[in-house]
């Protein structure tokens, strides 16, 4: 029994994040989606206590709920593992459920820069041409930080966690939907030729 638990404990610690992150979406533990959003939602703090839980949320909660759900270019779902989402709705849907006030539908209809400039700190928006530029200035950024990044055909979050920045998103190849990846090893990432990037971390005024 001891050699079984061994060989249990050795796999689960070899499962990637998103595996992790799939089998809590499926657990009974987690509540309801629209009562966890209710319970966000009604919370209050300081900016910085805000900051921080917002990060918490992009994190981890977020990725537990929605991390399956299908991707489809029209995809407009509110409900996570329900029918499909498109990338720049997926954006916008979540950021709105946090509380952040802004035009979810008409956002997530237009380029991706519209959504950096509108949301993001100005001063944190940035241009690059190479996923190497992009992780080398990440890498002088803050430990726990959220970003829009916006690329040739797609958008979606970069979350900066412990040294490791991982691409949150619904991914268009082969239809996979909302995934949480490595950013190094991200195809729809790659596959762009153009980079942009803003800071929702660094806006305070998201959290006030």
């Amino acid at each position: 029994m001891k050699f079984i638990s061994l060989l249990l404990l050795l796999f689960l610690f070899a499962c990637s994040d998103q595996a992790l992150l799939k089998e809590a979406t499926k657990s009974k533990d987690l509540t309801p989606y629209s009562k966890f959003i209710e319970k966000v939602k009604a919370e209050t703090g300081t900016s910085a206590e805000r900051k921080a839980r917002f990060f918490t949320f992009m994190n981890k909660e977020i990725p537990a709920y929605w991390i399956g759900t299908k991707w489809d270019y029209n995809g407009i779902t509110r409900i996570p593992q329900t029918k499909a989402i498109a990338c720049g709705y997926f954006v916008t849907t979540v950021l709105e459920d946090f509380g952040i006030t802004l035009k979810r539908i008409y956002l997530a209809q237009q380029a991706s820069s519209v959504m950096i400039n509108e949301l993001c700190e100005k001063t944190s928006v940035k241009h690059f041409a190479s996923l190497a530029k992009v992780e080398s200035y990440l890498a002088a950024r803050s430990e726990e930080e959220v970003y829009i990044v916006g690329l040739d055909f797609h958008t979606g979050f970069i979350i900066r966690d412990n040294g490791t920045n991982y691409f949150f998103h619904s991914n268009y190849i082969n239809k996979e939907g909302v995934i949480k990846e490595e950013l190094a090893e991200s195809k729809a990432f790659a596959s762009s030729e153009s980079f942009m990037i803003g800071s929702l971390s660094a806006n305070s005024k998201l959290f006030d």
